[in-house]
């Protein structure tokens, strides 16, 4: 897959929202494809391997967390939207 098939393929089933802190957005262009595990730590470039993420979570989460740490990390910082 493509990146933009990644990203429309994504949106289909998740919708516009930041799989980090659940915020919703208008416009796909306020989020950015990225990995759940980094590939620093053996992820892979595949779809199952993808998620959506604002630029403040794709920022935070750089190389260091998984989705799932990125989500503690958020709810620890207050920044979930839910």
């Amino acid at each position: 897959m493509s990146r933009a098939q990644m990203v429309e393929h994504l949106i289909t089933q998740h919708g516009m929202v930041c799989q980090g802190c659940d915020r919703t957005f208008d416009d796909a262009r306020y989020l950015q494809l990225d990995h759940n595990t980094p590939r620093a730590d053996g992820g892979i470039n595949h779809i199952t391997n993808r998620v959506l993420l604002c630029g403040p979570c794709n920022g935070l989460k750089s190389n260091i967390y998984t989705l799932s740490g990125l989500r503690r990390q958020n709810r620890k910082l207050g920044y979930m939207a839910r």
